[in-house]
């Protein structure tokens, strides 16, 4: 029986998702535009402004001045650094979120593949990249990928890999649902990718209004899949049927998420950490197959980025 490698590289792979995801759903003032540039202030003031017989400002304009100083001096304050990186919502599986602008790339490596083929089970690395586009808020985000399963090795070839697509829906603050298509178009001859099918919906609960609190919030997902979802038994015996996944974030700290889910296969767990203020970096690390599935239990390490 073979198992998709593409299940273990979206340890690295759905993460670029969550950096857009999680910057929707939770506010961040510090990041709020004024609405205005200077600029454009001063010329709204120029424009408002009307000066009197004597060469003074009237009252009504002086306090339109003040209100213009007032907004120039928030800008000025404001911390214009680059986001950081958000920690991920899941491990392996997709989530109700996903990138609606922007280009996501990221490497994952196994130690031990799960029914690598002719027998071989060494350790292998994973690469996904894609582009985001669309709006999620106003109408629907769709994102366009290529995940690279293998780099060689367990017999297969360099490059083999599959393309994915995925859209995706905003329908509130904190909450979203996609539909995906994972390998609907697979490359290389010992290519052993599913052809998969899914729906997710992925809900974020405020624990503690403030994001910077210990267990601040947690993330719910639940969705169905066929291919790559189906349980050991349906993939060995061919049964092209729909199985339940589902996943649970709990954000321990702002940089760093607790995560368990249940693949449709087996049990995982793992740590995601977005380490750095201004560089927008996540980094999982996390163990798969820990009920038994397979060989045993998989240490999985995976970091990415997106812009």
């Amino acid at each position: 029986m073979r198992i998709l490698t593409f299940a273990c590289s979206t340890a690295v792979f759905w993460p670029f998702f969550s950096l857009n995801a999680l910057a929707n759903s939770v506010p961040q003032s510090q990041q709020e535009s004024s609405g205005f540039s200077p600029t454009e202030i001063n010329q709204k003031s120029r424009d408002k402004s009307t000066i009197t017989a004597d060469n003074t400002w009237s009252d009504s304009n002086r306090s339109e001045v003040e209100d213009v100083k007032f907004q120039l001096q928030n800008i000025s304050q404001r911390n214009f650094t680059p986001s950081r990186g958000v920690p991920s919502l899941t491990i392996a599986n997709p989530y109700g979120f996903g990138a609606d602008r922007g280009f996501y790339s990221g490497l994952s490596y196994q130690v031990d593949t799960r029914g690598g083929l002719d027998g071989e089970n060494d350790g292998d690395a994973t690469w996904g990249f894609g582009l985001g586009l669309g709006n999620a808020r106003k109408s629907v985000g769709a994102e366009l990928s290529y995940t690279l399963a293998s780099f060689g090795q367990n017999g297969r070839d360099f490059g083999s890999g599959g393309f994915n697509l995925k859209l995706h829906r905003k329908i509130a603050d904190g909450w979203g649902v996609s539909a995906g298509w994972n390998s609907f178009l697979s490359i290389g001859d010992d290519n052993d990718l599913d052809d998969s099918l899914y729906f997710a919906t992925t809900k974020i609960f405020k624990t503690r209004e403030n994001i910077n609190s210990a267990f601040s919030r947690v993330a719910g997902t639940i969705g169905v899949g066929n291919g790559q979802f189906r349980t050991e038994d349906d993939i060995a015996n061919d049964n092209d049927n729909f199985n339940v996944f589902g996943s649970l974030a709990f954000r321990v700290a702002r940089p760093v998420s607790f995560i368990t889910e249940w693949t449709g296969q087996d049990l995982a767990m793992g740590l995601s950490v977005s380490p750095f203020r201004t560089i927008p970096m996540t980094i999982n690390l996390g163990a798969r197959d820990i009920a038994g599935a397979g060989d045993g239990a998989r240490f999985v390490f995976g970091v990415g980025t997106g812009f």
